[in-house]
């Protein structure tokens, strides 16, 4: 079972490769194997799918091997974004949930997340203890009319609560009043038709792009980042719009477009949702971050005597430090970001709304509150360059990025660096480059933050010649 490994979140694989049936059918074993050690497992698992090709069928398959194990499961009747899954696992009192989906992953991928019974990304005890059940014991599965029948098997709406759960956090009489023209993005995901049925009850108006259904999703990768949506941004400047709002293809990531049709960097994102949630609704506790976000929202935190906490990649990360200590708002540089006393879960369904009921309580452009804040707390110029690189050892990588006497990046000496996920190295001027492999593709990421766009040039090209010396 070598080719079966769960990385940052969950296992993905190729369609037809080694994301196959039987492969399916061994990790749902595997789950079964792992739940019926656990005193929860008479609690029954949520299964959900996203608009992939054969994502419905693979959900199924992973039903009738639960249900084959004695586990009853609720099986939701159509595709829906991860966190309906999460939500259902928290609102019914579930032992944990499936997602069949590989996220903002090419079209040829699909995959298997985890969520545990806390509504999140199953932490790595869970995921390394199913994968060590891997192939001990022999694939039982029942059809899905047999489990109906031995009351094993609910399909159930799992959308319906979840649309409360997302209105019960925003401040619906604020979004009720809201009069925008809003152009929502699904990338042919999940996401498609959640925006437009929340904001149904106001006044804006809401045109919808790239509708599923379509496997290829139209020839992009559905994640939400620049290169991928320069659609949303020619249909805002065409339509007049005040927001664009892109979701990935399980509609837990965001990407935004402001009233220029400028795309806004993730940090930019996470920058703007922090700053709205101390100073506008006068929240307060503790920020986390992954090690790829930048330097805007330490100076907000600063500026507010909020804690900071840095985590490795990967949302699980950030749901770990969220259950740990007081944290009012978290998230990641892929466009993740989770709240308070919401989900411990990324949503980009309510993170892209928080940005109407922003811009409706603000009464400004969203250009115009982004200028506000850059005035702030400074100018943030991003990029990640990614390039395939199918067998990197981790470990020795960072090795020779740490070892060699780096004192400059981009003409500006280095002041330290930090090597919990990659090597960041963190210069003079707040400016930042960090390298790394990817936790769920083949891929080595080098990323960077400055506060010009000459001077985020020069480091990101250094830092991917440093990265391709490296490896």
């Amino acid at each position: 079972m070598g080719k079966i490994k769960f990385g940052t979140d969950g296992w993905r694989g190729v369609i037809a490769d080694d994301f196959t049936f039987d492969n399916v059918a061994k990790v749902a074993q595997a789950i079964a194997d792992y739940y019926q050690t656990r005193p929860e497992r008479k609690k029954g698992l949520a299964i959900g799918y996203d608009t992939r090709f054969l994502s419905r069928e693979f959900a199924e398959e992973v039903a009738q091997v639960l249900a084959g194990n004695g586990l009853s499961v609720m099986l939701s009747p159509e595709d829906i974004p991860t966190q309906c899954v999460s939500f259902a696992i928290t609102h019914k009192n579930l032992a944990g949930g499936v997602m069949i989906t590989a996220s903002h992953n090419p079209p040829k991928f699909n995959g298997v997340k985890i969520r545990g019974s806390f509504g999140g990304s199953a932490p790595p005890e869970t995921t390394n203890a199913i994968e060590s059940f891997l192939d001990k014991h022999q694939v039982k599965k029942i059809s899905l009319r047999e489990a109906e029948k031995k009351g094993l098997l609910k399909k159930e709406d799992l959308v319906s609560s979840y649309l409360q759960k997302v209105e019960s956090f925003l401040d619906m009489d604020l979004i009720k009043k809201a009069h925008l023209k809003i152009i929502h993005d699904p990338m042919y995901g999940t996401g498609d038709s959640f925006v437009e049925k929340i904001l149904a009850s106001s006044k804006c108006e809401v045109i919808t792009i790239h509708h599923k259904y379509n496997p290829g999703f139209g020839g992009i990768n559905p994640e939400p980042i620049e290169e991928n949506l320069e659609d949303l941004k020619r249909t805002v400047i065409k339509e007049g719009a005040d927001l664009g709002v892109a979701t990935d293809g399980d509609a837990d990531r965001l990407g935004i477009v402001d009233n220029e049709g400028r795309y806004l960097t993730p940090h930019q994102v996470f920058s703007l949702l922090l700053l709205y949630l101390v100073e506008e609704k006068n929240l307060r506790g503790g920020v986390v971050k992954t090690v790829s976000l930048g330097y805007q929202p330490e100076r907000i935190a600063r500026e507010f005597n909020l804690s900071l906490d840095e985590v490795p990649v990967g949302f699980k990360y950030v749901c770990d430090k969220m259950q740990e200590k007081d944290i009012l708002f978290g998230g990641e540089e892929s466009g993740g970001y989770g709240f308070r006393g919401y989900l411990m879960e990324r949503d980009g369904i309510l993170s892209g709304l928080l940005f109407v009921e922003m811009i409706t309580r603000i009464s400004s452009l969203l250009s115009a509150i982004l200028k506000q804040m850059e005035d702030r707390f400074g100018a943030s110029f991003f990029k990640r360059i990614d390039f395939a690189e199918a067998k990197v050892n981790k470990p020795e990588m960072i090795k020779k990025l740490s070892s060699p006497p780096y004192s400059t990046l981009g003409g500006i000496p280095i002041r330290r660096t930090k090597t919990i996920d990659g090597v960041k190295f963190f210069m003079e001027d707040d400016s930042w480059l960090l390298i790394r492999p990817s936790g769920t593709e083949p891929k080595v990421r080098v990323y960077a933050e400055a506060s010009s766009q000459s001077q985020l040039d020069r480091i990101i090209e250094e830092g991917v010649k440093m990265a391709r010396e490296a490896i």
